[in-house]
């Protein structure tokens, strides 16, 4: 009887080291690998396996390490689920490799779970509108399609935020399943949205507090009280305020709980910006040299919202100051009237020029362009060859411009157009009677990931009773870093009997860039240039070709291109320098 009781204290102690054996903390490395996947699969797989946790303790117990190697098939398995494998075989073995762990899953996801039924219903007072039945049209699932969670609950998303942006904001979800029979291979998705009743835009409130007339204010607002509330709507408003430049922050907030006869009230936050605004920047460009710019603006003159601007620009081929003037109109988001003038000098190897100006322009929207209409009194004196002139213009102009892309510092596919006419009569305050019309454009095409092919055009014509007294401003010059590349800033056109460039009454210039990313920001560029200035048909087209490196800043694109004057017999080289948006 003592015998039996002392081996079984024996035992016990033996079974009692054993456990603690178990339980003490590892002090090897755990390698564990999953084999049979990669991609998505792989990296979802890697996420939530417990055992490839960043902060897994490399010093847990055998005990718990087994209980984590267990876990690991179902973790695996549940990782595979939204991606629409719930049949997988998965093989597992754990090995000691020396004083270290070794953990391997061998899985087979097996063939994937497939929608046989494809159910979306929509009840209420959104079950007949048409802009509800977007996303239902076109749900980006079908039967047949595997059945994978995140399109699943992407599709949830697009419905219930379309709802809500249409107006709908008491929209639930009556019945929203993904069914799944693991066993037949098969799922049901079944979305019923009850949207309820819809509401509509109540009346925005402003604080009192804003140095700004209410109704200057309301001109800011996209929408009127009465049509269906959106959050769009919302969103154009507060982005109408932002770049308004009287805020320095814009809040913006729908309030349905104080919704009268589903009119939602909106109540705006604005926090004003300093009356005040000063501004400088320096610059280079090869056909400008060093650049300096200074600014200052009034940006609440009154409660109109009037504002006052001023300028000073500086640069090795001349400088430029001015005033302005600007009064917001009907829709101040887009419609403005402005009052300016300035004074210019500007010397460039074929002509120099001294403009004193006053205008008045009109800007506003029309559709996709932006309208500019303006009259202007122009007084010049000009150099032209060795001849100088002076001339006083009363200027009538209409330009319009639009651009197309997502951004334009540096888009992958995008246009600029850009149209103008102007004119004098002699008759009328002007010593020269023109019409001038000019287009230009650029366009920007992504070829593949890495490639983009840019192009530019820029045509003009000008009909004058005297081509001799018109202004060197108003003449057409090519070459510089904006036109022809290879040559000097204007020093293409006609010339007169002394060689030298006079300018000419027409301009046509083209280019095409094909420009290739190298490694992140950094991007070669193959170009070639051709075009001119000229009087007649028989001119001649210059021509320059060469490479280009570019970086991309957070304001545009740095261009170093390196051209040479093909045309010329002894194809000089240039280099041109600039920083700016492609559009």
């Amino acid at each position: 009887m003592a015998n039996s009781i002392r081996r079984m204290r024996g035992l016990a102690g033996v079974s009692l080291l054993g456990l603690l054996f178990l339980a003490a903390p590892l002090q090897a490395a755990i390698r564990v690998s999953v084999e049979g996947l990669d991609g998505e699969l792989l990296a979802n797989v890697e996420a939530l396996l417990s055992l490839k946790a960043p902060d897994l303790d490399p010093g847990l117990s055998e005990v718990r390490l087994r209980q984590l190697f267990v876990r690991g098939r179902r973790e695996i398995a549940r990782a595979l689920e939204p991606f629409g494998y719930y049949r997988p075989v998965i093989d597992a073995d754990m090995a000691r490799d020396g004083n270290d762990w070794r953990i391997r899953y061998r899985v087979d996801p097996g063939e994937p779970v497939r929608i046989e039924r494809l159910r979306i219903q929509i009840l209420g007072e959104g079950a007949e509108d048409p802009k509800l039945g977007a996303p239902v049209d076109k749900p980006g699932l079908a039967e047949g399609d595997v059945a994978d969670h995140r399109r699943y609950e992407a599709l949830k998303r697009r419905l219930m935020n379309r709802a809500l942006d249409l107006g709908y904001l008491e929209a639930r979800w009556q019945t929203s399943e993904l069914r799944v029979d693991a066993a037949a291979g098969r799922a049901e998705v079944v979305l019923v949205l009850e949207t309820g009743p819809r509401f509509l835009f109540g009346p925005v409130r402003f604080p009192d507090d804003v140095p700004l007339d209410r109704a200057m204010l309301q001109r800011y607002v996209p929408f009127r009280a009465g049509e269906p509330f959106s959050n769009r709507g919302l969103l154009a408003l507060t982005r109408a305020l932002e770049d308004s430049d009287y805020f320095a922050s814009v809040e913006v907030h729908a309030e349905p709980e104080r919704a009268i006869n589903r009119a939602v009230p909106v109540r705006v936050e604005l926090v004003p910006r300093k009356r005040h605004k000063y501004t400088a920047g320096i610059g280079f460009g090869t056909d400008t040299g060093a650049r300096l710019r200074l600014g200052w603006a009034h940006r609440r003159i009154n409660r109109a919202g009037h504002r006052m601007e001023a300028g000073l620009r500086l640069s090795q081929i001349g400088h430029e100051a001015s005033l302005a003037y600007s009064i917001p109109l009907k829709n101040p988001r887009t419609d403005r009237a402005v009052i300016d003038a300035a004074t210019r000098r500007k010397e460039t190897d074929t002509s120099t020029s001294r403009i004193r100006r006053l205008g008045l322009n009109r800007t506003r929207v029309l559709g996709d362009w932006l309208q500019t209409l303006a009259v202007e009194y122009h007084d010049e004196d000009f150099e032209v060859g060795g001849e100088a002139d002076s001339s006083r213009l009363l200027l009538p102009q209409a330009g319009w411009s639009r651009v197309r892309a997502a951004k334009r510092i540096d888009p992958r596919r995008g246009e600029r157009v850009d149209l103008s006419v102007r004119g004098s009569w002699a008759s009328l305050l002007s010593d020269v009677s023109f019409l001038q019309l000019r287009a230009s454009g650029k366009w920007v095409r992504s070829l593949g990931e890495r490639t983009r092919l840019l192009t530019r055009l820029d045509a003009g014509t000008t009909w004058a009773n005297d081509f001799a007294a018109l202004p060197a401003s108003l003449r057409f010059f090519a070459g510089g870093d904006q036109s022809v590349r290879g040559f000097g800033l204007s020093t293409l056109g006609p010339t007169d009997s002394d060689g030298q460039v006079v300018g000419g009454r027409h301009l046509l210039v083209g280019s095409l860039e094909l420009e290739r990313q190298v490694r992140g920001p950094w991007r070669a560029a193959l170009f070639v240039d051709g075009g001119n200035a000229f009087d007649g048909l028989r001119d001649d087209l210059a021509l320059g070709a060469g490479v280009g490196l570019r970086w991309v800043s957070p304001v545009g694109p740095l261009r170093v291109d390196l051209a040479v004057a093909v045309s010329e017999p002894e194809r000089p080289l240039r280099l041109h320098i600039t920083l700016g948006p492609d559009l």
